[in-house]
Parts: structure tokens; C-alpha cells; sequence
């Protein structure tokens, strides 16, 4: 199980607090830079659950609340084949914690669009 693995992204970082060896369930904390943003995506088999826990930021999603601003104590559960992007609109850092539940894995990402250039 790898415990607390940082991993730096054109974003900002995200920190791996808890994945099993069978990758079912995984929990991470995602911190966003000011003005930055994840990719438009969408997983195929796996769900999310995001508490934000600082910071304010601009949820887009392909559920009926299809675009939201997110600031400390919202929650949000993203659906398997549901598009989602997240935008930091603060000044400080957007931090989320998230869990995932099914495929958890980087190869179940699916990029439709991203500012970094990353396919």
C-alpha cells in the first residue's frame, strides 16, 4: 500500500493518503494552484466523492447542477462517465479531498480538453 505519495501536476499537486494493493478504493488530497484547473474528463469505472475542504472553486459537471461554485464544507459525487473539470477561482489554493470507489487508476482517465496540453 503506498501511503502518501505526492505527485506534482501542471495544476498543482495531488498527495496519494491511502491505496491498496487492489485499488478499489482510494483516497487523495488534491490541492489546486489560484487560476489553475484539472482537465475536462470523465472516468469510465469509477466514482468520486470530493468534500472541499478550502479555498473557493468553479465545478462543472454533466449533472442537472451542471456548473457550481465550491468554497469550504461543499461536497460533490461525480458519476462513472460523467464529465467533470474543476477551476481554482480564489486567491489561495483549492483543497479537496477525494475518494474514489471502482477503477482506480490513472488509465481510467479520460481527457476531452486540458490547458497543459495533455492527451
Amino acid at each position: 500500500m503506498s501511503l502518501y505519495k505526492l505527485i506534482e501536476k501542471p495544476w498543482g499537486y495531488y498527495v496519494d493518503i491511502y491505496r491498496p494493493e487492489d485499488k478499489k478504493v482510494v483516497f487523495k488530497r488534491i490541492v489546486i494552484d489560484s487560476g489553475e484547473q484539472l482537465s475536462m474528463q470523465y472516468h469510465k469505472g469509477r466514482t468520486e466523492f470530493w468534500y472541499v475542504t478550502s479555498g473557493k472553486g468553479f465545478i462543472t459537471t454533466d449533472s442537472p447542477k451542471s456548473s457550481l461554485y465550491v468554497t469550504e464544507g461543499d461536497y460533490i459525487v461525480i458519476k462513472p462517465l460523467e464529465r467533470h473539470t474543476v477551476q481554482n477561482t480564489g486567491k489561495e489554493p483549492l483543497e479537496i479531498f477525494e475518494m474514489q470507489a471502482g477503477t482506480c487508476e490513472e488509465h481510467d482517465i479520460v481527457r476531452l480538453s486540458d490547458k497543459y496540453g495533455r492527451s
